[in-house]
């Protein structure tokens, strides 16, 4: 109702009508949508014509960082890692709905034969293997500090290896630990056989065997690890200086073109480099520390640095 006064000073109570525009005395008309408020207006006069509209747009939210890093609100992603991939469902045993309440006597019977079969079915051998083997596979990746990537790879090769029934007559251990091996030489990530075969409690011969059968049976490719992969690492375990390991590399890229590095171990080269380069640079370093540092013996870095000093006429 609306109250107008004449000149006269006389007042007259005018119905108000919701579906008029105030503005020309017709239709509404254009409208507008206020997606914040949930409104839509009349653009003339400015009535709210419609309130509490559902949006039918994607649900969009801000998050902080430590929110966005949090991911609480998705759980896990999937991942190959995991012997359900990261797609568990676990039926809980307290028998209560969402809002708390006890459930009834049947649906508690429902949910108990629910139980039963989500048991049974994790029971097959299948999944026990794969249970232990990404078990394994978790723990050597903390004792080796490898990255999200190598582990992912090599949880891949397995199941490959797995669906190919590799595993029949060998240890999962073994087969696993190849398969880190095979990520590893794949990606690029120094690490090698008596390194893996350490974190696995595996001799290198046995882990060297199930690898030479992975590759074959897969017809895997891996790349050849290079010497200079091997350079940093070494030296920092010895606490060689940043000059040695720079003189190191320039060394081994000197024998790799006058063909001295065919067909010799990387990590022999890259432990012999910098043995060379600590000689230059007048480092107390003795074969004994690179040897210790890199896995390899004393003998083979005294034979190696031979042949390099005399292809390099390195005093």
């Amino acid at each position: 109702m609306i109250v107008n006064k004449q000149s006269n000073g006389q007042e007259l109570l005018v119905e108000e009508r919701p579906d008029v525009c105030k503005q020309n005395g017709g239709a509404h008309g254009p409208f507008v949508t206020d997606s914040i408020r949930g409104e839509i207006l009349c653009a003339g006069c400015g009535t709210v014509l419609v309130d509490k509209v559902e949006d039918p747009g994607p649900a969009e939210r801000s998050y902080s960082m430590e929110e966005y890093t949090n991911k609480t609100r998705t759980g896990l992603a999937s991942t190959l890692s995991l012997h359900d991939r990261g797609l568990a469902t676990v039926i809980d045993r307290q028998n209560r709905d969402a809002l708390g309440n006890y459930l009834s006597s049947d649906m508690r019977m429902i949910f108990h034969r629910l139980r039963t079969w989500d048991g049974r079915s994790k029971a097959h051998n299948k999944e026990k293997n794969m249970k232990s083997a990404f078990g394994t596979l978790g723990m050597m990746q903390s004792k080796l500090e490898l990255s999200d990537t190598v582990i992912e790879r090599a949880a891949y090769i397995y199941r490959k290896a797995l669906s190919k029934k590799m595993t029949s007559g060998r240890t999962i251990l073994g087969i696993m630990a190849s398969s880190l091996y095979v990520s590893c030489r794949e990606l690029g990530v120094p690490r090698t056989l008596d390194d893996i075969a350490k974190a696995a409690n595996l001799t290198v011969r046995e882990l060297s065997r199930d690898y030479r059968l992975l590759v074959s049976r897969l017809e895997l490719h891996p790349e050849s690890y290079d010497s200079s992969e091997f350079v940093t690492r070494i030296s920092s375990n010895v606490g060689l200086s940043e000059k040695t390991r720079r003189q190191a590399l320039e060394i081994l890229q000197k024998a790799k073109e006058k063909g001295v590095t065919d067909g010799k171990n990387p990590v022999t080269l890259a432990a012999t480099a910098l043995y060379i380069s600590a000689l230059l640079n007048q480092e107390k370093k003795t074969q004994g520390n690179i040897a210790k540092a890199s896995g390899v013996s004393s003998v083979t870095i005294r034979n190696v640095a031979k042949i390099i000093k005399k292809n390099l006429e390195t005093n």
